[in-house]
Parts: C-alpha cells; sequence; structure tokens
C-alpha cells in the first residue's frame, strides 16, 4: 500500500552561478548590497508520486577545534552562521532567513535544530563555553505515534494535482498561505526555483586553516506521508569573495627599501599588492654591494600566513606557517654588474587552499587571516660564510576567477547525520583560468625589460573593472581626435592603432618631436639672427631713391620668410595689381601731407620685392615728389637714406 522507496531518475540542486557550486561575492561587506542567491531544484520522475512538500535548507557551519598553550585546555565546538529555509518549493520560491542576519553571530548547531526561538535569543554570538544550560528534553509525539482522537475527525486536507507533466517553476503559488495540502506530481521531468537576498556581511568560505572550517550546504528533502519515507539530497557548495574591481591593492606597488650598514643597500618591489591564489608574480631585486667581495648565492621566497579565530571573548592563540617555500631562479654572477644588481624573478604562488588559504576578516572578527612575503637574500662573503638577508612585504592574498588555477578539498555530506566528510582522493576546482604569467628565466640587464612589463601589466588588469579608465601610465593608448585634419573623428578612430605610434600630432605622446628642429634649419635661422643684429642704419647720410631700392633687394630673404602684404591701393590699376599679386611683392600705402604721425616718424612704405622694381619705383616716385614739395625740399627723395657700408 505504501511505497518505502522513490525511484527518482534525478534529483539534485542547481546554484545559479558562472562556476560549479560556488557563488562568488566581488568585494567587502562596505562595497556591495544585498546578494541575490538563485538556483533551483532539479527532479525527474520515474512515475506518479504524492508528497506534501518539497523543503530546501541553506545552512552555514563552522567548525574549530584548537588547544590552549599556556593551560592546554581543548576547545571545540560546531556553530551555525546562517541558516536559510524555504518550507515548500511547491508553493514559494523564496526563502526566510531564520538566523545569520545583520546583528546576528553564532549559535550552537544542536540549538537550531531544534528550531526554538528563546534558544537562538540566548545564543546569539556565543560559543561552546557561553554558560547557558542545556534545556531539558520534552515528550513529543512522533510521526509513529498515532492519534486517538482524530480518527473520528475529518480531514480538512487535499490533494491537490499538477495539470500537466512536468513543470519549470513555482507550480501552486497561490496556495502559499494555506498549508496542510499535498500534491500529486505525475511523471516527468521538474524544475523548482528558489532564491533569497543574503546579507552583505554573509561569511565566506574558509577551509585551508589547521585550527577550523567555514563550510556551507545545501540540504532538500522530499517530505511524503506519515508512513512513507522522506527522500533527501546535499550538496556542498562555497560562498567566495574576491577583491573588488576598484580595489586599490590591484593597482598599488609596494616596495621594501633599506640599507645593511656597511655590507648592502636593498630594494625589493612588486607590481600589486594583492597576490592571486596559484598565479605567478613577479619580484624586482635590487642589490647596491658596499663591501668588498660579496657575491649573490641564492634567493628564497614564501608566504607567512597568521590568523586566528576568536567567539565572543573567547580568543585562541595567534598561530604561524610558512606557505609556499621555493628558491627563484636568479642569474649567475657573471650575467651581474660590479656595482649595482638587478634581478627580475618570479614566485609561484601556491594553488591548493589547503596550503593556502586567503586572506580575510570574517563577520565579527571571528576568522582572521593576514599573509606577508617573506624573500630571503643569501650572500657569500669575502669570508667564505653565508650571510641572509629578510625582508617582508604586506601582501591581500584572494581567490581570483581570471588569474591562477584555484584547487580545493572536495567534501562529502552525511544526509543522515548532516555532517561533513572530508574526501582526501578527490578534489574540486574552483577556477580553471590558467596562469598567463611569462616563464623566462631572471635577467640582470634590461634586454626584457619591455616584455616583463607588458606582460606584468595585462596580468595586473584581468581583475579590474572593464569600464574603468586606464591608468596613467597607459594613457599612450588613448585615441586622439586632431581637429587640423580634415578627417571625421569616426575616420580618424579607424585610422588609428592601439598603439602610441597612432597617436595624434598634438598629443602627448610626440612631445619630443614637437620641440626637435633640424640642425640645418637651426643653423639658418640663427645666422639670419645675427645678420639682422649686426645691420646699423647710420642717420648721417640719407641715400638715394635707387640706392634704397638696391639696399632693399639685398633683404630679399625676409620676403621668403613670410611677410604678410598690405591691402591693395584704391586708386592702381587692375593690370598692375595683377602683376604684383604674381611677383609676391605689396602695394606702398599712399601717405598724406597733412598727416601729423607721417611727419613724426619719417618712415615710408616702399616695395620689398625686386621683381616689380620698375613698377614700384614709379608709383614711388610720384608719392615721394609730392611728399618734397609739401616740406620745401626737392632733395629729400634723393637723401632720405643711406647705404649700408659692407
Amino acid at each position: 500500500m505504501f511505497t518505502q522507496h522513490l525511484h527518482l531518475a534525478l534529483f539534485d540542486i542547481k546554484l545559479k552561478s558562472q562556476h560549479k557550486n560556488l557563488y562568488l561575492i566581488k568585494g567587502s561587506e562596505y562595497d556591495v548590497e544585498n546578494l541575490p542567491f538563485e538556483g533551483s531544484v532539479k527532479l525527474s520522475l520515474k512515475e506518479d508520486i504524492h508528497i506534501k512538500k518539497i523543503k530546501l535548507d541553506l545552512v552555514g557551519e563552522f567548525y574549530y577545534e584548537y588547544s590552549s598553550k599556556e593551560t592546554h585546555e581543548q576547545f571545540l565546538d560546531r556553530l551555525c552562521v546562517l541558516k536559510v529555509d524555504w518550507n515548500n518549493l511547491l508553493t514559494d520560491d523564496e526563502g526566510k532567513i531564520s538566523f545569520g542576519n545583520y546583528g546576528d553571530g553564532t549559535i550552537p548547531l544542536y540549538k537550531m535544530k531544534k528550531g526554538g526561538a528563546s534558544d537562538k535569543g540566548s545564543a546569539s554570538g556565543s560559543g561552546s563555553n557561553s554558560g547557558t544550560s542545556t534545556p531539558r528534553p520534552s515528550y513529543g509525539r512522533t510521526k509513529s505515534t498515532p492519534m486517538m482522537n482524530s480518527f473520528g475527525a475529518k480531514d480538512s486536507s487535499k490533494i491537490i494535482q499538477i495539470p500537466k507533466s512536468g513543470i519549470d517553476g513555482t507550480p501552486f503559488k497561490e496556495l502559499k498561505d494555506a498549508p496542510g495540502h499535498s500534491f500529486l506530481l505525475p511523471k516527468g521531468n521538474y524544475s523548482l526555483p528558489f532564491k533569497i537576498y543574503l546579507p552583505a556581511n554573509v561569511c565566506e568560505t574558509v577551509e585551508g586553516l589547521p585550527i577550523g572550517t567555514l563550510l556551507y550546504k545545501l540540504q532538500c528533502s522530499i517530505e511524503r506521508g506519515r508512513f512513507e519515507k522522506s527522500h533527501q539530497t546535499s550538496k556542498h557548495i562555497r560562498i567566495v569573495r574576491t577583491l573588488h574591481p576598484r580595489n586599490m591593492n590591484l593597482l598599488d606597488s609596494i616596495d621594501v627599501d633599506n640599507t645593511w650598514v656597511g655590507k648592502l643597500q636593498y630594494c625589493v618591489s612588486m607590481p600589486k599588492k594583492a597576490v592571486a591564489i596559484g598565479s605567478t608574480i613577479p619580484i624586482h631585486i635590487t642589490i647596491i654591494p658596499i663591501a668588498k667581495g660579496l657575491s649573490l648565492k641564492a634567493i628564497n621566497a614564501c608566504i607567512v600566513e597568521h590568523y586566528h579565530i576568536q567567539i565572543g571573548n573567547q580568543r585562541s592563540p595567534e598561530y604561524e606557517r610558512l606557505c609556499g617555500k621555493q628558491e627563484l631562479t636568479i642569474p649567475s654572477n657573471a650575467d651581474l654588474e660590479y656595482d649595482r644588481w638587478v634581478v627580475k624573478t618570479h614566485y609561484k604562488v601556491p594553488d591548493h587552499l589547503r596550503q593556502l588559504s586567503q586572506s580575510c576578516d570574517v563577520k565579527n572578527s571571528m576568522i582572521v587571516v593576514k599573509h606577508r612575503l617573506r624573500v630571503a637574500i643569501q650572500l657569500k662573503n669575502k669570508e667564505g660564510h653565508t650571510s641572509e638577508l629578510r625582508a617582508n612585504l604586506p601582501v591581500v592574498v584572494y581567490l581570483s576567477a581570471n588569474i591562477g588555477h584555484v584547487v580545493g578539498r572536495h567534501y562529502d555530506i552525511d544526509n543522515h547525520h548532516g555532517t561533513f566528510q572530508l574526501d582526501y582522493k578527490r578534489e574540486d576546482v574552483l577556477f580553471h583560468k590558467r596562469d598567463s604569467a611569462p616563464a623566462t628565466p631572471a635577467v640582470s640587464d634590461d634586454e626584457y625589460e619591455d616584455e616583463y612589463n607588458t606582460e606584468d601589466e595585462t596580468d595586473n588588469d584581468l581583475d579590474r573593472e572593464e569600464s574603468a579608465p586606464p591608468l596613467y601610465e597607459k594613457h599612450v593608448f588613448d585615441k586622439i581626435f586632431d581637429m587640423n585634419l580634415p578627417q571625421t573623428p569616426l575616420e580618424q578612430l579607424r585610422s588609428q592603432t592601439g598603439s602610441p605610434i597612432g597617436s595624434a600630432n598634438n598629443s602627448t605622446t610626440n612631445l619630443n618631436g614637437y620641440f626637435d628642429i633640424p640642425i640645418q634649419k637651426a643653423f639658418e635661422l640663427n645666422r639670419k639672427k645675427l645678420t639682422r643684429k649686426n645691420k646699423s642704419v647710420d642717420f648721417s647720410h640719407i641715400p638715394s631713391y635707387n640706392e634704397a631700392l638696391d639696399d632693399d633687394d639685398d633683404d630679399d630673404s625676409y620676403i621668403q620668410d613670410g611677410f604678410a602684404p598690405s591691402y591693395s591701393d584704391g586708386g592702381s590699376g587692375s593690370g598692375s595689381e595683377d602683376a604684383r599679386s604674381k611677383s609676391g611683392s605689396s602695394t606702398p600705402n599712399k601717405i598724406m601731407a597733412n598727416s601729423r604721425h607721417n611727419r613724426s616718424t619719417g618712415h615710408l612704405k616702399i616695395p620689398l620685392g625686386s621683381h616689380s622694381a620698375s613698377h614700384s619705383r614709379s608709383s614711388s616716385g610720384i608719392k615721394l615728389d609730392k611728399l618734397g614739395s609739401e616740406f620745401g625740399s626737392p632733395r629729400l627723395t634723393s637723401k632720405l637714406f643711406k647705404k649700408k657700408e659692407k
């Protein structure tokens, strides 16, 4: 009469994410708002089944275990940091946060399973040593215990049948507030969605620390009739935080320089402070030896991880471990300069979360993890012994979906007890992105400097926001519109390339060429300036008109320099005007006899071109005769200027 087991072709939980069983958050709690958490439960039924409801839970569990060094006391507990319930996916797809919202701390997991509201309030923010007593177990009726007074009562619940086989969505949203119904699902495929907005300060997954783990799981159960067995499935998921695309750790470089008195000066630098797990980071080392006889022996690097946990007022000791210790590739001493050692090398960050955890400060400082990169430089002295120099660079280790290859542990979930079971033979690949850092050996000169910087800058920008403006050092790749060109902005954009060569003429990339003058032209300009300075006018002798014209012919070079012509005389003829325009000479302006300005200066407008000397001489002679008759000096035209003595 009753079916004890369900024969399901498919019963799985799918998370709506670009990564498998992983929910990625870009930024800290101060960078993001409420987080949409969505997915669906997939069902494939071979036969018609009768069910009461399909329930879904999201549980975040924090397990820690450590011992005190002073008292040798051992601390361990299982705490709940988040609990989200979907009562019935057949009637409602929106979940409800039972615990883990803003202001909530932690609660023992066994109290969370009981579902007592008073227990949640009393144990919120406390750990295993909270001092609260466990409530006395009370009698409760199980599903198999019959109700004697219910046989005579009429069952008010009814069976609701889905009209068609298979459905994608929530079939009975109108029955959201009407519990007590049961449903008959025909055979077919079903996709039941679920969604919830998680708080911005939700705890991230931490699985690599030796003293504790913070894991998440999704549990879905199909509840059937009173005498029928429920069917359950669980899935381990990860909630991962990465750096915000505008985080300054992705842009700021870091360097440490110091002096070892009497021995050397050193500088260790990195292009950015953020270090992605599974990536390869470049390291630039500059050493200036002071003592004689020093030689470079080896360079080692590792990441030092500091971590501790805190539950309420109870804090664990500060732990430290070395992660990814390796020897860096360095050039030979023969390739290094005598007075300045420049080493460009790379460090491979561990790609497994078992070896290295991300830098984090989980909710209420529950888990705090910090890192620093230690670079140890071994030097061989003249006497034969070895000295070691250590430089520590504070770094931020993060999980990146664009850089590196990240591998994590594989956890199975016991559906009966709801506990995580670690599978040592299997691993989960979180991000499949292959590392793109260069694999060239370290060099001491600048031979590969351009290639080195270009590839490193490309890796640094993978986690930056695509819509963000380029960095200052990349402004040379901008497309600049030149207003002096006849082309439209679109035509110029198509013709330019993404390199400094394609920049416009007035861009900052061509500043060097803008101020460069050819040597031959510079010599000619200097010679002309000296010639102008050496010319002197002797006002004691007034040259004749012919002498003035001859002297003007010697200075024909000024016309080539580009003097602007004056406006043509209104009384001149059309034929002579055309001749003057062709020869490039300027028309002299008519000087009025009653002009006070002309009498005070004593300068006359004379033609500057030798090709139109005949026409200019005739016209200018008439004007000079008129001027001379008015001033009463008929010889003014012949003794106005004196020819320069060469």
